[in-house]
């Protein structure tokens, strides 16, 4: 009789186990968007996006030198004088203020994250370049919008972060 109960209890969770385990259709299309099968989809629409910017890039590049060669020469620079012949500066990289690192260090955002370099998700200069007010920042860290960074894997929602930390985490991150 024990052994009955036991087999047939056995059973039961077993089945329940299959149930819990198997996720909805649309749990399991989200996933393949990011890492099966519609991966290789999202990662050709970005690459054609990076094709495309670099074509802009080289036919801006282009336009530059010849309208460049098309002006006139300008007058010839004194002996000493050598901000003529430098190159343009490279944009200047500021420190991360050490309250900011702090939060930054706190809430494992290095991890992912660097100032000026791409880690695993996009530099905070990137980000600074998309305008994001604060408030928008807060609701990217809590609820993560992959689409918004194709190239990228998707950022895993963070709802545990103060807001408040975010909040200077965005100003900081908007006025690189």
């Amino acid at each position: 009789m024990t052994l009955k109960k036991s087999a047939s209890l056995a059973l039961m969770a077993l089945a329940v186990s299959f149930f819990i385990g198997c996720s909805s259709k649309e749990d399991r299309d989200k996933y393949d968007q990011w890492y099966g099968s519609g991966s290789k989809a999202r990662e050709e629409a970005a690459l054609v996006k990076l094709q495309s910017d670099r074509k802009v890039a080289a036919e801006q590049a282009t336009a530059a030198a010849a309208e460049k060669a098309a002006a006139p020469a300008a007058a010839p620079a004194a002996p000493g004088d050598t901000s003529a012949a430098a190159a343009p500066a490279a944009p200047k990289r500021k420190p991360v203020p050490a309250d900011v690192s702090a939060l930054l260090n706190k809430h494992a955002c290095f991890a992912c994250h660097q100032a000026y370099d791409k880690v695993i998700g996009p530099a905070y200069s990137e980000v600074a370049k998309k305008k994001y007010t604060p408030d928008q920042i807060v609701e990217l860290v809590h609820n993560p919008k992959p689409e918004h960074w194709p190239g990228y894997p998707p950022m895993a929602p963070l709802p545990h972060v103060p807001k408040a930390d975010i909040v200077v985490i965005a100003n900081w991150i908007n006025s690189l």
